[in-house]
């Protein structure tokens, strides 16, 4: 049975991940035709966007929570990992090389 539908991304959304909590979802999504990609952090109870994180140069290929829920990691086709603060949306660090 489906529970919700969240739209907002523009483009093809590729990864998915519940917080701890289970109360927020980010969303991940490719880049197209030159647009930057997306992520976007969510309120699961009512479907609201609450923030997009903007930072990756390529497509978003995963994204996951802290287990203490307190930060997101997001890996790019960029060749980057991004760690960002999960409540102000803030990149804490950029990791390169892969």
């Amino acid at each position: 049975e489906l529970i919700s539908t969240l739209e907002g991304h523009s483009r093809r959304v590729t990864c998915v991940a519940w917080s701890p909590d289970c109360t927020k979802l980010v969303s991940g999504a490719a880049d197209v035709f030159g647009k930057s990609p997306q992520i976007f952090v969510w309120d699961a109870l009512n479907g609201q966007k609450l923030m997009e994180l903007d930072g990756h140069t390529g497509g978003v290929n995963s994204v996951v929570w802290s287990p203490d829920g307190t930060k997101l990691a997001s890996g790019s086709r960029d060749g980057t990992v991004k760690i960002w603060n999960s409540q102000t949306g803030e990149q804490i660090l950029t990791l390169k090389g892969h």
